[in-house]
Formats: structure tokens, sequence, C-alpha cells
């Protein structure tokens, strides 16, 4: 009977997978890829590491305040999976447009994960996941099409210095700046889990 049971509900858990992986609306994905969906990301031990950069940013396509800058590198940090403890100062701007340069530095204190191997996990104080993200205006909701140039010149001085890595296609910008229309990076990072 205890047999029966099992068998039973191993049939149900079996024929619900494939009802999700064959029946689902809209679904083009095989069976395998919806498993592979499903799965929860593997966890990694991770170390929080410091990091103190100065990006020096030059001919942006427009003029940025203090705020907009504070706010868009904010932004940017935190979609990255960085500790909110981020200071960041921004140089060679003002209050309003007129008062600031095209040509600006921003300083970023921050913290990211930073994966272990299996020798060094037992030094992990938190867990991370890989995850591909993909930077957009819709992600970073101060951003829009117009600064396309601001996000290309910050993730081409930051990324390099941090563990995250571009995985899609780099960043195209028209010449004035804006971005083709549904531009996006796709870059990978370890998330910290909550």
């Amino acid at each position: 009977m205890r047999y029966r049971w099992a068998w039973l509900a191993w049939l149900l858990a079996a024929l619900g997978v494939a009802a999700n992986a064959v029946g689902a609306p809209g679904a083009s994905r095989s069976g395998a890829a919806a498993l592979a969906a499903q799965t929860p990301a593997a966890q990694t031990p991770a170390q929080w590491r410091s990091f103190d950069l100065l990006l020096d940013l030059q001919d942006l396509p427009r003029a940025y305040t203090c705020r907009e800058l504070w706010q868009r590198s904010d932004e940017l940090l935190l979609a990255l999976g960085a500790r909110h403890w981020p200071q960041i100062l921004v140089y060679h701007c003002g209050a309003t447009p007129a008062q600031s340069s095209r040509s600006p530095r921003v300083q970023l204190q921050f913290q990211l994960p930073l994966a272990l191997t299996a020798a060094q996990s037992r030094y992990a104080d938190v867990t991370a996941v890989r995850r591909t993200i993909r930077l957009t205006p819709a992600q970073l909701p101060s951003f829009t099409g117009a600064d396309c140039g601001l996000l290309k010149q910050l993730s081409s001085e930051l990324l390099p210095a941090t563990p995250v890595r571009v995985v899609g296609a780099p960043l195209e910008c028209s010449a004035a700046g804006a971005a083709r229309p549904g531009f996006a990076l796709e870059v990978e990072a370890l998330i910290p889990r909550s």
C-alpha cells in the first residue's frame, strides 16, 4: 500500500512537470529547458569584498547634476548586488546642469560578494546566487534612453574592476549618446541571498 502511494505521488509530480513544460500558454521551450528554468540556481559561498573606485567620466552627452549622478550610480550598484552601504561622492557637478560639467568624477565605495572555492567556504559571510542581469531603463528607473552614454562610461570603468562580467553584446549608443531602440547591457553577477 505504501508503494502505491509513493508511485501515485511520483506519477502526479511527473504529470505536473510535463504539463508545465508542454501545456503552459506561450511556452516555447523544450521540456528540458523548462525543467532547468524551474531548478533553483545553485547557491555559492561568498565573502563581501570592498571596492573604492574613482571613475573619470569624459565628454558625456549632457551635464548631470550632483543628485542625478548620485542617484544613477546608486541604482547601478544596487542592481549589481552591492551591499547597501555604498558611499557615493560626486565631483565637478552642481545643483543644476548649467553648474555642472560634462566630465564629472564619481567615487564609489561599496562591497560585492566574491565567490569562494570549496576549500575557502569556511570563510564565507554571505551566500550568493549567480544571475544574469539586464541593465535597462526599466531595471534602472532613473535612467532613460538619453542616459546610454552615462551607463556605457559608468559600466566600462566600473565592471572591469569588479567580479561582475559582461555576458551579452556591448552597449551601443548613438553619436549623441542616446540609446538604440531597446538598449540593454547584460551582465553576470553574484547576488546576495536575503
